[in-house]
């Protein structure tokens, strides 16, 4: 849900209006009033957990994005976003990264605890407002991460193909073009 700013603020400025107001007066009325402001102001706050953004440069060597290219030739590239246990917050809603951090052609250390989970591309989407910045649905990766045999403070990996990023990025850049001529039409 978009946060309404307006709605906020205007339900704010009523709430401390009437706060004022029953000091000024000392009305147990305007006071009254006043304790239904917070049931006003509630409905317009963001959802300020909704999204974790993962910013390699901040995390201090606990997050990495990097690609990899497909020995298969199958022309294939994956997007392999490697972190510390724990560092994903998985009761937020999606996790965000910027394909302007990934970083090419980097040896990955085998590891064999190593916990990989693989994004699908109906669990990718873009951020609303930020560009280059590609959202995976955490509820999605946890629903099926049921049906496994480790958990999600197990998971390390998390691979994506870069097929199914360019194709989304394809995918919403025709759509307003699309959508320009059939309005026209």
């Amino acid at each position: 849900m978009k946060p309404n700013h307006f709605g906020l603020i205007t339900s704010s400025i009523l709430f401390l209006t009437f706060i004022v107001l029953s000091l000024v007066f000392q009305s147990t009325t305007y006071l009254y009033i006043a304790s239904v402001g917070p049931l006003l102001i509630v409905p317009f706050i963001p959802d300020i957990r909704s999204g974790q953004y993962i910013r390699p440069n901040q995390a201090k060597g606990a997050v990495r994005l990097i690609t990899m290219e497909n020995k298969d030739k199958s022309g294939s590239d994956f997007l392999v976003i490697l972190f510390d246990q724990g560092f994903v917050k998985w009761d937020h809603k999606q996790l965000y990264f910027n394909l302007d951090d990934v970083m090419k052609d980097v040896y990955i250390k085998p590891d064999p605890f190593a916990a990989t989970m693989t994004v699908l591309k109906y669990d990718l989407s873009l951020h609303r407002s930020k560009k280059g910045w590609v959202g995976i649905s955490l509820a999605q990766l946890q629903q099926r991460m049921s049906q496994l045999s480790y958990t999600t403070n197990e998971i390390n990996r998390i691979i994506i193909q870069m097929s199914d990023v360019h194709e989304l990025m394809q995918k919403t850049v025709s759509q307003p073009a699309a959508a320009g001529r059939s309005v026209g039409a």
